[in-house]
């Protein structure tokens, strides 16, 4: 595939490493499109440029909860500044250093985080809340990015905090989607946008970790590793990423599952470190704005046919050491003085990056609400360039990459009020329900006041 610039064509170096059925996925690049806040509850100078994350959050900060034992951990439930859809919200960890992984928070602190993953499922499943609402044929996501050593270009996890994105789309909003099934797909985009809507790690990546957890003991009751599908990817029927099938949302309120999550998180951060051996001679992390040289080609192939993975995978990691170039200190000034684009296009992530999704494919309604649902996708995908994370970039309605639009326009003060009451009762439900994990670590359900001082 070629890229067209100015009458000349550019080759894709990474073409090879996207399988055939991938240039005929269904993308959705502009349909979905979300408003931001009214303009008096936009993020002002001081929130954007705050060290601290209760100092950014601090209009937006609907309860907070400490966790007893956890190091100093305190979760944030936040109300996005720049929203993914008309209901969502983040649970955010705000301690005033950085804890970006699920390893560097206290296991209490991953089943507080995952327990109100539970709990919103069950919330939007309850039908009155359906009926208040108005959520009847909506769909809900739960997605978590991990990018702690990316902290130059933009990346898939912007502030280094260990975080959950809470997302519940209504019908309204996802009738959009319905024409992206039969539009453009992959292959229609040129090289810069495709590198965003479908990641050059998106199939290689997905059988490398899939390889990579094959002999790893999941721990969780009914929990199965899928084999990688391709074709059922292109067609919208399984996730990007590679998938462990769940019995139910049910396994989210046990600590066998904080655990799983853990221990997914170790075995993706050291294949990271031997990967960036591999490729570069060491398995230390490069300093912000810096990338390792990489090494000649024949090391290279030598040590990847010395790695234990599949042949399948070695050939894969092999076409991409082919693909990727050095980007000398002169060029990296350059992409670091100029645009975010270009970054986003030429400057890899830092490993291990990759977005955590949980979702299940079916429309929430009375009689078929998402909580009764038996299986339920752990989606894995990891990231070598792209800026957007898993809340941004992901499976929804049967179309494996839809980006979401952001602060297209503002919302009006009755729909951001009619927000925050939804809010505002999930998080009460919330607090009821982790009272036996939390005891009195859970401070007093905050009420969103105005736009100018936000929840208080």
């Amino acid at each position: 595939m070629v890229e067209r610039c100015g009458g000349a064509a550019r080759p894709d170096p990474f073409a090879d490493l996207l399988p055939t059925a991938a240039w005929r996925m269904p993308v959705a690049w502009q349909q979905m499109a979300v408003p931001g806040p009214p303009p008096g509850f936009a993020l002002t100078h001081a929130e954007m440029n705050a060290a601290a994350p209760l100092a950014r959050f601090h209009r937006r900060t609907i309860a907070l909860l400490d966790c007893a034992g956890g190091n100093g951990d305190r979760l944030a439930l936040v109300d996005k500044a720049i929203p993914h859809a008309k209901l969502d919200l983040m649970l955010s960890e705000a301690s005033a250093r950085d804890k970006p992984g699920p390893c560097d928070v206290a296991p209490v602190t991953g089943r507080v985080l995952w327990r109100t993953g539970l709990e919103l499922v069950r919330f939007v499943s309850d039908p009155e809340v359906m009926a208040r609402f108005g959520l009847a044929g909506g769909l809900l996501h739960l997605a978590l990015n991990c990018d702690p050593n990316t902290r130059d270009r933009e990346s898939v996890q912007a502030a280094k905090q260990f975080h959950l994105h809470l997302l519940y789309w209504t019908a309204a909003e996802l009738a959009p989607l319905a024409a992206a099934r039969s539009g453009p797909r992959a292959a229609d985009h040129d090289v810069r946008t495709r590198r965003q809507l479908l990641d050059p790690l998106t199939f290689a990546g997905a059988r490398l970790v899939a390889a990579l957890l094959k002999d790893v003991d999941l721990g969780v009751a009914g929990a199965e590793l899928l084999d990688c599908d391709d074709a059922a990817v292109a067609a919208g029927t399984r996730p990007t990423g590679a998938v462990i099938r769940l019995p139910g949302w049910h396994v989210l309120g046990d600590a066998a599952f904080e655990d799983l999550i853990r221990r997914l998180h170790r075995r993706l951060d050291a294949a990271a470190g031997v990967l960036r051996e591999v490729f570069t001679g060491s398995a230390a992390v490069p300093a912000p704005w810096q990338r390792l040289p990489l090494r000649a080609r024949a090391d290279t192939m030598a040590a990847i046919a010395g790695l234990d993975l599949p042949a399948p995978v070695q050939d894969a990691l092999g076409r991409l050491a082919a693909a990727l170039r050095d980007l000398p200190a002169p060029v990296l000034a350059r992409l670091r003085a100029g645009p975010a684009e270009p970054r986003k296009h030429l400057m890899t992530l830092n490993a291990p990056s990759y977005s955590l999704n949980l979702h299940a494919p079916i429309r929430n309604t009375a009689a078929t609400p998402v909580a009764a649902a038996r299986e339920v996708f752990l989606s894995i995908q990891p990231k070598l360039f792209s800026g957007t994370g898993g809340a941004g970039l992901l499976w929804l309605d049967g179309v494996p990459s839809v980006r979401i639009r952001r602060g297209v326009g503002a919302f009006s003060h009755d729909d951001w009020r009619a927000r925050t009451d939804w809010q505002r009762a999930f998080a009460l439900h919330n607090a009821a329900a982790l009272e036996a994990l939390l005891g009195p670590g859970c401070e007093q359900v905050r009420r969103f006041a105005d736009c100018d001082r936000g929840w208080v």
